[in-house]
């Protein structure tokens, strides 16, 4: 212990701050493990979702699952995009960890083809706003990227799903999520 000088008290500070922050993290420690533990810790429960357009699955949906009760605080939304079989495993909070149970309206966006171009890993490092990179056409021009963007926008895209199945609020595709059932839904478009 520590002893101040003229008043003869024992300055105890040091082993209370210490205390203080062994004491929050032991708390972090149990609330991590009571909240986190197995299952997802929010009540999620796995739900697959798979789009198929005439019986054939369409890759590169983009699918969102919006709660139908707005006023109920516990239903959060959940999103996911189907891979090359159609398929898809919803996400609410953590990758692939499914929905809550309730119900929920859905929205469909076929991501169009041309958008895919842009997921190339070696265009993360490309700064939007350098000038053009000059004569190496293997080196992305942001410019260039932006242009053809706009081009490929402007135009009709053929696998495009319905426009009506976009916003969930409209689409009148729902779903019912359960703690007991598979929760494996299909959606077959026309």
């Amino acid at each position: 212990m520590i002893m101040a000088i003229e008043t003869g008290q024992t300055n105890t500070r040091p082993f209370w701050a210490i205390l203080t922050l062994v004491l929050l993290i032991v708390l972090l420690v149990v609330v991590r493990m009571v909240d986190w533990d197995a299952g997802s810790g929010v009540g999620t429960v796995p739900v697959t979702v798979t789009v198929l357009k005439e019986g054939t699955p369409i890759p590169n949906v983009s699918i969102t699952l919006l709660p139908m009760h707005h006023h109920d605080a516990s239903l959060r939304p959940a999103a996911g995009t189907t891979d090359s079989d159609g398929r898809c495993q919803v996400t609410t909070l953590r990758c692939d960890d499914g929905a809550i149970p309730g119900p929920y309206s859905v929205g469909l966006e076929k991501i169009p083809e041309w958008t895919l171009k842009f997921n190339d890993p070696s265009l993360l490092n490309v700064d939007p706003g350098a000038p053009p990179s000059g004569s190496d056409l293997r080196e992305p021009d942001p410019t260039r990227m932006y242009s053809m963007a706009r081009r490929e926008e402007a135009k009709p895209q053929p696998e495009a799903l319905p426009a009506k199945l976009v916003d969930p609020s409209k689409s009148g595709l729902t779903v019912q999520v359960e703690v007991d059932s598979p929760n494996n839904f299909t959606f077959d478009v026309r």
